[in-house]
């Protein structure tokens, strides 16, 4: 019994991998509906969030930095979205419209789409300042 208590306080891995999961985060804050654009430190942070609220990316890097947290694979794939056109500023991060649309097809590919919705509820949670849950 101590063992599945145990197991169920630790947040498992979400079956999505980083690529969908920054694709999801940067059509959400980076996007042409998006008032205050992201820096890669506050996309970052936003992932530190979600980590808070259970979820784990298994290929998602993030160190801690002052003020916050930093994730050379956010900076990766913004740098590939630079490269192809489909963002026009890195800092804050700007995507075109190709730029949405692409991060969409991405999130689109996802296979495990329970673990996408889950992802998309705690985001919007997240990004509208709703705690936690407990």
């Amino acid at each position: 019994m101590a063992t599945s208590a145990c197991q169920a306080a630790i947040p498992a891995y979400s079956g999505l991998d980083s690529t969908i999961a920054i694709a999801a985060v940067l059509g959400k804050t980076a996007g042409a509906a998006s008032t205050n654009r992201p820096f890669v430190r506050d996309v970052s942070n936003v992932f530190f969030g979600l980590y808070q609220r259970g979820l784990r990316f298994p290929d998602l890097g993030l160190r801690k930095i002052p003020g916050g947290y930093y994730s050379e694979d956010v900076e990766s794939f913004v740098g590939q979205l630079l490269s192809l056109g489909y963002a026009t500023q890195r800092s804050p991060i700007k995507l075109t419209p190709e730029g949405e649309k692409f991060c969409r097809e991405i999130e689109e590919r996802a296979q495990n789409r329970d673990d996408l919705i889950k992802l998309h509820k705690e985001l919007e949670e997240l990004l509208q300042g709703s705690p936690a849950p407990a």
